[in-house]
């Protein structure tokens, strides 16, 4: 297993453990785009989109991931507060 993957699993593991229930349906997948992008930026050591998608611990291609980053980012119900 990749060091990519070790450092994705173990952040989606540790944001999990924040809800009292399991999280499910979208709330799950905005964890799991959060996980993504935090493991980026620490894979990455920068902020920048491109290199973020680059150090994700996934299947998909580079473009896709940063694209879905940038929905994330632009989405009205996630914020700071969230």
């Amino acid at each position: 297993m990749s060091d990519n993957v070790r450092r994705y699993r173990s952040i989606l593991k540790s944001l999990q453990n924040l809800y009292p229930a399991e999280p499910r349906g979208n709330v799950a997948r905005h964890l799991m785009t959060l996980a993504a992008m935090m493991s980026g930026i620490i894979g990455s050591r920068s902020c920048q989109l491109p290199a973020i998608a680059s150090k994700t611990a996934d299947l998909r291609k580079v473009d896709s991931r940063i694209r879905r980053f940038i929905r994330w980012l632009k989405n009205d119900h996630i914020d700071y507060e969230t």
